[in-house]
């Protein structure tokens, strides 16, 4: 009886435990952040949720008429996908945030700002 017990924990545990799921999201100077991955996520908007974001935190250096203008609705999409800053398989380790060196974007964005980026570019990084 006591066997029987002990096995149906175990199994038990081993199904419970294996059937957690987590991101996490690295930054080297700030320690690692988990993002939860078992509720649905919601669709992020790049004209109402992506622009304010990069234009509240970017276009100060970035601005039109420089080579990365962050600071016009159309700058900041074709600047995002015709310089190839998104890498769709890998939106973490995308340049946006890794140049011109890595974390220069986290300096300037909050973790919840640097997760809505990461969630559009995994949704396809559309100009909704």
């Amino acid at each position: 009886m006591k066997s029987t017990y002990l096995l149906i924990t175990t199994i038990t545990a081993i199904l419970l435990f294996s059937s957690c799921e987590n991101d996490h999201i690295r930054f080297d100077d700030e320690g690692t952040f988990v993002t939860d991955t078992l509720s649905g996520v919601d669709t992020v908007y790049f004209q109402s949720e992506i622009i304010p974001i990069i234009q509240t935190n970017c276009a100060s250096c970035h601005f039109e008429g420089t080579n990365f203008d962050m600071e016009t609705t159309e700058g900041i999409y074709n600047v995002l996908l015709d310089g190839n800053f998104i890498d769709f398989n890998d939106s973490e380790n995308s340049d946006f945030f890794i140049l011109p060196d890595p974390g220069h974007a986290d300096d300037f964005l909050t973790v919840d700002e640097h997760v809505k980026i990461i969630d559009w570019i995994e949704q396809g990084a559309l100009n909704n």
